[in-house]
């Protein structure tokens, strides 16, 4: 019983470095996961552009249109809980939702941006992020599991390049398995579905 606490209250370190642990669900509660609202979306838009500045965006950002159009679809999944996607010829609008992890009042630590055709599939992670002076702290993890704990119920996937290994790490510890990775260093990773207990 004892082995079981010290591995759920924050598992072991090994040489003295920090080595990613799953969290429990009372960490992700006591980060303050919520809807984002109108003025996180410049601070979204801003780790967009950074992302894609190294190539790990999902988006290519490199002229204003692109930049207005995004925004004008982060606004309407803040606005309306849908998100704009291209299908096809058309532009299919699913299910979306911005949520960001807080501490109180203050501005965001992180965000994300999940989406889904309808209520049957998995939720899609488009992109997520923990502001730079926030970095390895844990919060990426927490941002995740909290994420997962508010999509009860049904299972989250998402993709990024292998490159990014913090973001990978974050996404172990809050409990998602990487499935395959593609051609183009691209990695696929799944949480099964989780519920509030």
């Amino acid at each position: 019983m004892l082995t079981t606490l010290k591995r759920l209250l924050g598992g072991e370190r090994k040489g003295g470095g920090a080595s990613p642990t799953r969290l429990s669900a009372s960490d992700s509660e006591a980060r303050g996961l919520e809807a984002a609202q109108q003025d996180d979306i410049e601070r979204f838009l801003e780790a967009a552009r950074r992302a894609d500045a190294q190539g790990h965006s999902p988006w290519v950002l490199r002229d204003a249109a692109r930049l207005d159009t995004l925004r004008r679809a982060l606004e309407f999944t803040v606005h309306r809980g849908l998100w704009l996607q291209r299908d096809g010829e058309r532009v299919a609008h699913w299910q979306g939702r911005l949520l960001a992890l807080r501490h109180g009042e203050g501005p965001p630590l992180g965000m994300l941006l999940a989406c889904r055709p309808d209520d049957e599939a998995a939720w899609q992670l488009r992109f997520f992020f923990i502001e730079p002076q926030w970095q390895g702290s844990g919060h990426g993890a927490r941002l995740l599991l909290a994420a997962r704990r508010s999509l009860s119920g049904t299972p989250l996937h998402t993709r990024l390049p292998v490159i990014c290994e913090a973001a990978i790490h974050s996404l172990e510890a809050a409990g998602f398995q990487r499935m395959h990775v593609d051609a183009a260093e691209v990695a696929s990773f799944e949480a099964p579905a989780q519920w509030h207990r």
